[in-house]
C-alpha cells in the first residue's frame, strides 16, 4: 500500500492553473512561425488561431497528464502491481530491487547494463562527434580549431579532452588500437551511469514511490533507445550529464537531511568531487550548479552548514574561473576559450538589427560594437543567420573589448527595435519550442544573398557512428561508412520516430519545454496542499538546466551540421524527467495545523 502522496484528488479544479497551457500555446504559436518563416505573425489572425489551438491541446495533455499521474500516486496503479509483478519474475532482466544495500544497487544496475547490451555491441567502439574527434586529435598533438600543434583550445572544455585523449591514449598503449580506448571509455561511462540510475531508484523507494511507478521508471531507463546511445558517445554534454545525475543525487539528500550529511567526510568530499567534475565538463554545468548551491543559502538550515555550502561554491568558482585559467591554462598549453558564449544570444538579436536595419546605428553604437566583436556591423549583417549564433559570433571575442560599452549599444539598439529582438530570439530558441520546421535549406529570410541553413531536424538525432574530421583525428583514425551494425540502432530509432503518439517521446521540444512546462503545473495545482521550500530545493536543478537551454548558440541541427547539437544540449532534460516524476510522486501531504 503507497503512502498518502502527491496529486490525490482536485476534481473540483479541473481547470486550474490554466494560465501553463495558454502560455505555453502563446510560446508554441511563436515558435512554430519562427520555425517556418523565421518571423512571428502578430498582425495575422492566423497566429492568434495556431494559438488557441496549441493552448486547448495542451490544457488536454496536462489534465490527462494530471489524472496519470494521480494515479501513479494513489491506489489506482496498485490493482495491477500483481499482474505486473508476475510479468516481472518471468524474466530476470526486470525483477529489479529498489534495495538499500550496495548488493541491491549492485544488481540492478547490471539488469540497467544488460538492457543496455545489444546496444554497446552494436555501437563498438562508440561514437565521436566531430568537435569531439578535434578534441582528441588536439589531445595527442595535431592541430585543430585553428590552434597551433601542441595547443589544447578550452572551447571545448580541456577536462573532456584530458578524460577521452587519456582513455584513448590508454588503449592504444595496450592494444595499439585507438578504437579500444573508445570503447574503454564508452564501457566506463554506461557502467558509472548505470550505478547512478540504481541508486536512483533506490532513492526513490525510500522516498515511498510505489514499485509499479519505479518499474515504469526503470523500463524507461532501460529500453528507451537514445539512453544507451548517448552514452556510448563522446561528448561533453553526455559526460557532464553523467557526472551531474550523481551529484545531483547528493544534492537531494543534503536538501533531505537540512545540509547536515555535510559534515560527513565521505559525503563532503564526493560532493565536492561530483561538482568539480560536473562544472569542469561543461561551462554551463558550473553555472547551474552555483546558482542550486547560492539558493540553499537562503534556506532555513543551520548557519554553519550554509557556510560550508557557501564554500563550496566559492571554491568551485575559484578553480574553474581563477586558478585554472591563471596559473594552470599557461603551463600546459592550453588556450582559452573565448567569451562571445556568454553573450551568444544578445550578439545574435543585434545580427538581427543590423540585417535589418544596417543604417539605423550611430557612429558611438557602432565603435562599441566594432572593437568588441571581431566582425564589423556590416559583416554582422550579412553573416546573420536567423537559428543558429556561431556566425555572427566569430567563436571569439576582441582583446581588451569594454563588455559595459558594448551592453550600452546593444540596450539602445533593442529599444529602438523591440519586435526586431523579439524575433531573433524567438528564431534561436524555436527549436525548443517547435514541432515543426522549415527543410528547405536554400530558403533566404528577407533577401539575404547567401542561403541560410534553415532548421531541418525536429526530433532527436541520435547518432551512431563517428563523423571526423580527415585533417584532424581522421589521420589517427579513418572514416568508415555505416556498417550494418549502426545501420540496426539507426533503423531502431527511425522506426521510433514514425510511430503515431509514441514518437512525441523524440521530440526535442517536448522535453525541452512541454515537459518543465508541465511539471510546474503540476506543482501550481497542488502547491498547497504538498508543495514545501525543501520541495522547490530539490526540484531548482531541474529547472535552472532546463532554462539554461535558452542561452544555447542554437537550438536545433541545421542543414549541414555534425553531430546533433540540439539533442545533446537537451539531454540532461530527457534523463532527470522520469527522476523528477518519481519526486512528485514521493510528496506527502503537509500536517493540517490544529485550529484553536
Amino acid at each position: 500500500m503507497l503512502p498518502e502522496i502527491v496529486l490525490h484528488g482536485d476534481e473540483k479544479k479541473r481547470f486550474a492553473g490554466w494560465g501553463f497551457p495558454v502560455v505555453l500555446g502563446f510560446v508554441f504559436a511563436c515558435g512554430t512561425n519562427a520555425s517556418t518563416d523565421a518571423i512571428v505573425p502578430f498582425d495575422r489572425p492566423y497566429f492568434y488561431a495556431q494559438w488557441l489551438l496549441f493552448a486547448v491541446l495542451f490544457l488536454a495533455f496536462f489534465q490527462i497528464g494530471f489524472k496519470i499521474v494521480q494515479m501513479g500516486a494513489s491506489d489506482g496503479l496498485t490493482k495491477q502491481a500483481s499482474k505486473t509483478n508476475a510479468f516481472s519474475n518471468k524474466f530476470l532482466l526486470l525483477r529489479f530491487e529498489y534495495g538499500q544495500s550496495k548488493k541491491s544497487k549492485f544488481k540492478d544496475s547490471l539488469r540497467i547494463l544488460a538492457a543496455w547490451l545489444p546496444y554497446i555491441v552494436l555501437l563498438y567502439p562508440g561514437v565521436l562527434y566531430w568537435d569531439t574527434g578535434d578534441q582528441v586529435a588536439q589531445f595527442f598533438g595535431i592541430s585543430a580549431f585553428g590552434q597551433k600543434p601542441g595547443k589544447i583550445w578550452d572551447h571545448h572544455p580541456f577536462f573532456d579532452t584530458y578524460l577521452y585523449g587519456g582513455f584513448i591514449w590508454l588503449g592504444h598503449a595496450i592494444t595499439g588500437s585507438y578504437n579500444v580506448g573508445i570503447f574503454l571509455y564508452a564501457i566506463a561511462q554506461c557502467v558509472f551511469v548505470a550505478v547512478a540510475l540504481a541508486c536512483w531508484l533506490s532513492y526513490l523507494k525510500e522516498r515511498g514511490v510505489g514499485r509499479v511507478p519505479l518499474k515504469i521508471c526503470a523500463m524507461f531507463f532501460c529500453f528507451f533507445p537514445i539512453f544507451p546511445i548517448a552514452f556510448m558517445s563522446l561528448s561533453k554534454d553526455i559526460t557532464h550529464a553523467a557526472f551531474f545525475i550523481a551529484w545531483l543525487l547528493m544534492f537531494m539528500r543534503l536538501v533531505d537531511t537540512k545540509l547536515e550529511k555535510i559534515k560527513q567526510p565521505s559525503f563532503f568530499f564526493g560532493f565536492l568531487i561530483l561538482g568539480l567534475c560536473s562544472s569542469l565538463s561543461k561551462k554551463m554545468g558550473m553555472y547551474i550548479i552555483l546558482f542550486c548551491l547560492i539558493i540553499l543559502v537562503f534556506g532555513k538550515f543551520r548557519i554553519r552548514f550554509k557556510a560550508v555550502v557557501a564554500g563550496i561554491a566559492a571554491f568551485l568558482f575559484a578553480i574553474v574561473s581563477i586558478v585554472l585559467p591563471n596559473y594552470y591554462y599557461p603551463r600546459a598549453n592550453i588556450v582559452p576559450g573565448g567569451g562571445q558564449a556568454a553573450f551568444a544570444m544578445p550578439i545574435e538579436l543585434l545580427g538581427r538589427s543590423a540585417h535589418a536595419y544596417p543604417q539605423d546605428v550611430t557612429d558611438s553604437e557602432k565603435k562599441a560594437i566594432e572593437s568588441y566583436l571581431v566582425y564589423s556591423w556590416d559583416q554582422i549583417s550579412t553573416q546573420y543567420n536567423p537559428y543558429i549564433a556561431d556566425p555572427v559570433t566569430g567563436y571569439k571575442l576582441r582583446k581588451g573589448a569594454s563588455t559595459p560599452d558594448f551592453l550600452k549599444a546593444w540596450l539602445k539598439i533593442g529599444l529602438r527595435h523591440p519586435m526586431t529582438y523579439l524575433n531573433g530570439f524567438v528564431c534561436l530558441e524555436s527549436g525548443w519550442i517547435s514541432f515543426s520546421g522549415n527543410d528547405k535549406s536554400s530558403v533566404s529570410y528577407k533577401d539575404v544573398k547567401k542561403s541560410v541553413q534553415y532548421p531541418v531536424q525536429l526530433q532527436m538525432d541520435a547518432s551512431v557512428y563517428t563523423v571526423a574530421n580527415e585533417d584532424t583525428l581522421g589521420k589517427l583514425i579513418p572514416n568508415k561508412d555505416k556498417n550494418w551494425a549502426q545501420e540496426i540502432v539507426d533503423s531502431i530509432t527511425s522506426i521510433l520516430k514514425s510511430i503515431p503518439v509514441v514518437n512525441v517521446l523524440t521530440y526535442v521540444a517536448f522535453w525541452a519545454s512541454v515537459f518543465p512546462t508541465f511539471i510546474a503545473y503540476l506543482l501550481w495545482r497542488k502547491r498547497k496542499e504538498y508543495v514545501t521550500a525543501k520541495t522547490m530545493f530539490q526540484l531548482l536543478p531541474y529547472f535552472v538546466s532546463a532554462a539554461s537551454l535558452f542561452v544555447y548558440p542554437v537550438s536545433r541541427v541545421t542543414g549541414g551540421s555534425h553531430g546533433g547539437d540540439a539533442t545533446r544540449y537537451m539531454f540532461h532534460a530527457l534523463l532527470l524527467a522520469p527522476i523528477v516524476i518519481g519526486l512528485l510522486l514521493s510528496l506527502k501531504k503537509k500536517p493540517q495545523k490544529e485550529k484553536k
